[in-house]
């Protein structure tokens, strides 16, 4: 199984709360700015280069593209195709280079804090050629979305906290109609039952979640698995389609029989 490598677990360490329970003030942000292993702190000039010019973007798109409860770092690249006030961020928010988010949804794009949107993320709703409108989506905090990830939410999405979303996954919150034989699908339609992802979920490399599926509360999705049904809490699902293969809950308790 493969996860978000850097990117998931940099998020959460600078992310995390200075004591359980509460928010980190922005000083404890810039403290954790390092690597692991850097004893000599060799690399953290790299870091705060791209601070400074990703927060400086990040001024101007709150100003123009975007709605932040805080400061927000902004790669290169990123476009917004949509109005401002459908897209809204808590704070210590990242979008890395090359992302597309498009608000133009029913409600909104609609992030918690410390969230990362990693580099070429595409977060679509709707067409860009009109047709439907599509429902939105809505992350809570500390989650994070990998690399060249697409976030297709013409369906309602919901995301909870502390979800790790490996690259390459592809969430699709819509299904084509196909039941009539004598008209080409594509003049068909569309249907959306929605798709809902709970709270510390690890979602691995370049699985595929299709609609009306709910994954529930700690589970584990390996690395090219397609969901096509619901995953129990605490589930590890793997396989096409995918199944559940083991449980967190189960293997905890023989851990401790054997404590």
């Amino acid at each position: 199984m493969n996860g978000n490598g850097e990117n998931t677990s940099s998020a959460h360490e600078r992310g995390g709360a200075s004591e359980e329970g509460q928010n980190p003030s922005f000083g404890d942000v810039l403290r954790r700015l390092q690597y692991v292993g850097d004893d000599d702190s060799r690399f953290r000039k790299y870091i705060w280069f791209h601070l400074v010019r990703t927060v400086a973007r990040g001024f101007y798109f709150r100003l123009f593209k975007l709605t932040s409860a805080g400061i927000i770092s902004v790669g290169s690249n990123v476009r917004v195709i949509g109005p401002k006030s459908n897209l809204m961020f808590g704070k210590r928010c990242k979008i890395d280079a090359g992302s597309v988010l498009q608000p133009i949804c029913r409600s909104t794009l609609r992030f918690g804090d410390d969230v990362t949107i990693c580099e070429g993320v595409l977060i679509r709703p709707s067409g860009h050629w009109g047709g439907n409108l599509g429902a939105g989506m809505v992350m809570g905090s500390k989650s994070s979305i990998g690399a060249y990830s697409f976030i297709g939410c013409s369906g309602s999405l919901r995301i909870g906290d502390n979800v790790m979303i490996g690259p390459r996954a592809t969430i699709i919150a819509e299904n084509h109609n196909f039941s009539d034989l004598m008209r080409p699908m594509n003049q068909q339609g569309v249907n959306n039952q929605g798709v809902t992802i709970g709270n510390d979920v690890w979602i691995g490399a370049c699985v595929t979640i299709l609609d009306g599926v709910t994954i529930g509360d700690h589970a584990i999705i390996a690395a090219g698995a397609v969901v096509t049904k619901s995953v129990e809490p605490f589930a590890i699902a793997a396989g096409v389609p995918a199944r559940q293969i083991r449980s967190r809950r189960t293997e905890n308790i023989a851990l401790s029989q054997e404590l």
